[in-house]
């Protein structure tokens, strides 16, 4: 099997850093570059940054919170770094988790987060297609705006993709029918859920919108060093952090390390963030499922066999998630410097 099209996603609060590195991707042959967001951190304003600071790689959010922007906002500011950026910006759109919304940005009229997502990019796709005027009635938003006037020709913004990121089977299906592909959450690889839910769900929502294929970038989360106990160590954080979280519990359902699922919440919830000490309810089971993890020869092992599980539920990009829970700023650029320069494309 041929490689799948390899891109890199900064999930880090560092940015400056960031521009050599990202360049050193696009010079590798990596296909896209993706930004991350956060309290703190803008995913649109760094993908920009990135863009301007780099000439042969499309850089884009991944994913960018729509509950924090109306859509009309978000299709304005998405038409306009498409168009600066000579065509190499994409928009990854997410809804976030319940919490995230309402106890980080105080946003609870995000409801029904997967047809409200649906809805808003088509509102979106709605601004980037109109001529004359800007007529849209649905069931979650609405904009008559009778003197609209586009700014740019909707021909010039055909090639502005959209990704819906999702992780359970409604999202996932609402974001295969609506968007031109899916930021898959890196949760959601784990074999059996990646077959048993992932695949038939974007069958369903591409046939939904009488689509015949969904792009579908499949997120890794991937955690390199020297020493491979340290490389796992830091895996394990990761997903420590992740299970921490009630509403990602859905993967583990019918996986053979549920059980470790239930105490990771069980002991967040007696403990608080002790990463570490959650890290060791992590078993190697989960850690090979989830995550790519290990010295560079060893990951560059297992990547083959991840990439063809992948491509056989139907993904079209890999995209590899550095590990940053628990470790310094340094430690996070030095694993995403790591993972372009031994991962990179045709290695």
């Amino acid at each position: 099997m041929s490689e799948l099209p390899r891109s890199v996603v900064f999930a880090t609060d560092v940015l400056a850093p960031l521009v050599e590195i990202a360049q050193e991707a696009a010079d590798a042959g990596f296909h896209r570059a993706w930004t991350t967001e956060y309290p703190g951190r803008d995913a649109i304003a760094r993908a920009q940054y990135l863009a301007s600071s780099t000439d042969n790689i499309t850089i884009g959010p991944g994913i960018a919170y729509a509950f924090t922007r109306p859509p009309l906002a978000m299709a304005a500011l998405a038409a306009d770094a498409y168009t600066v950026t000579g065509g190499r910006f994409m928009l990854g759109l997410g809804a976030g988790t319940r919490g995230l919304r309402s106890r980080f940005y105080g946003v609870d009229d995000f409801d029904r987060p997967a047809p409200r997502l649906a809805e808003y990019v088509e509102l979106m796709r709605a601004a980037w297609q109109a001529t004359d005027g800007l007529h849209f009635a649905g069931r979650f938003y609405q904009a008559e705006i009778p003197q609209y006037e586009n700014p740019h020709a909707p021909e010039a913004l055909a090639g502005l993709e959209v990704f819906g990121s999702g992780l359970n089977a409604v999202m996932l299906r609402h974001a295969a029918r609506a968007c031109d592909g899916i930021a898959l959450h890196p949760l959601a690889g784990a074999e059996h859920y990646l077959r048993d839910v992932v695949a038939p769900a974007v069958r369903a929502g591409t046939a939904q919108a009488g689509a015949t294929r969904r792009k579908l970038a499949c997120w890794t989360i991937v955690s390199l060093d020297d020493d491979e106990k340290l490389a796992r160590e830091r895996a394990r954080m990761a997903l420590s952090f992740y299970f921490s979280t009630p509403s990602y519990g859905t993967v583990a359902e019918k996986a053979p390390w549920a059980d470790a699922v239930t105490a990771i919440r069980d002991g967040f919830r007696d403990s608080g963030p002790d990463w570490s000490g959650l890290a060791r309810l992590v078993p190697d089971e989960m850690v090979d499922d989830l995550t790519i993890a290990g010295t560079p020869d060893v990951v560059r092992a297992r990547l083959s066999e991840v990439e063809e599980r992948y491509a056989a539920n139907g993904a079209t990009e890999i995209v590899f998630q550095t590990v940053g829970v628990g470790l310094t700023q340094e430690e996070v650029v030095g694993n995403c410097r790591r993972i372009v320069r031994e991962l990179r494309p045709g290695r």
